[in-house]
């Protein structure tokens, strides 16, 4: 249940903010006309923060995807964006919006003062909170390679620059996953991407993200139908059996399992 409420909140991200925006706008305005409205309306923009404090704590402990959100339109396998971000913009939201009140209600009455500018500085920072939470910063795995969207820039790694993730696989807590490459001149970066070389976690379990880039730099055969349905319900369960698999015992070779890849030196076969 709580997993199917995080996913929703996580596709609907945009559209909540929009009515958070929308809503903020008409506490403002009736600010206004009510002065005494935010004490009236005190208790509810107490208890709202701690809510959604509580709902980003489960978001962000609670295990992440094993899976993509198929996106035929760029064509890629996108991580499925989480609701942290938006469940800490919404907690932001009643402080921000009730400061902004105060100082628009006084506006009138006093001079406007120094402290009135520290006072905004709520605002702003909630503009960053709701920055953060709209965009699309998560990893993509397209025909061409592996695409990481920060704040700021992207990282853009072609399959041709052969990307290495760890051999061993990384912890399923692990909030970035640090590559290696074949042909580092082959990478590129856009803007200013504060990750490097690393391709972040947060929305997507890292050990499901290295099988899955593993598996296309061996097959590059299945590369084209990356974006599509059927090709997502065909490579999910052979990465999920790859999440399974472990190391040998010592003097036995490796005969893989019935019905599931096998890795062999960091590559996946099928």
């Amino acid at each position: 249940m709580i997993t199917r409420f995080l996913a929703a909140a996580g596709r609907r991200r945009r559209v909540i903010l929009v009515v958070a925006l929308v809503v903020s706008a008409g506490y403002l305005v009736a600010h206004v006309w009510v002065p005494t409205l935010g004490q009236r309306t005190f208790p509810v923009t107490a208890a709202v923060p701690a809510v959604f404090l509580m709902l980003a704590i489960v978001a962000l402990a609670g295990a992440r995807p094993k899976a993509f959100r198929v996106d035929p339109r760029v064509p890629a396998f996108s991580a499925s964006a989480q609701p942290t971000l938006l469940f800490l913009a919404l907690a932001f939201f009643p402080t921000a919006i009730g400061i902004a009140g105060n100082v628009i209600r006084d506006w009138s009455s006093e001079p406007f003062l120094a402290e009135h500018l520290l006072e905004l500085g709520y605002p702003a920072v909630l503009s960053m909170w709701i920055v953060l939470a709209w965009r699309d910063t998560n990893v993509r795995l397209r025909p061409d390679g592996v695409w990481q969207r920060g704040i700021t820039g992207w990282l853009v790694i072609p399959w041709d620059a052969v990307p290495i993730v760890p051999t061993l696989p990384p912890s399923p807590t692990a909030r970035t996953v640090r590559l290696a490459f074949g042909r580092p001149e082959l990478v590129h970066r856009r803007g200013l991407h504060v990750y490097r070389n690393c391709l972040r976690t947060d929305d997507i379990d890292p050990r499901f993200l290295c099988a899955a880039i593993r598996y296309y730099l061996a097959h590059p055969q299945h590369r084209t139908a990356i974006g599509t349905q059927a090709e997502h319900d065909r490579v999910l369960p052979l990465l999920l059996n790859s999440l399974h698999w472990s190391p040998p015992d010592q003097g036995k070779p490796d005969q893989g399992t019935p019905g599931q890849g096998t890795l062999n030196q960091g590559k996946m076969s099928v």
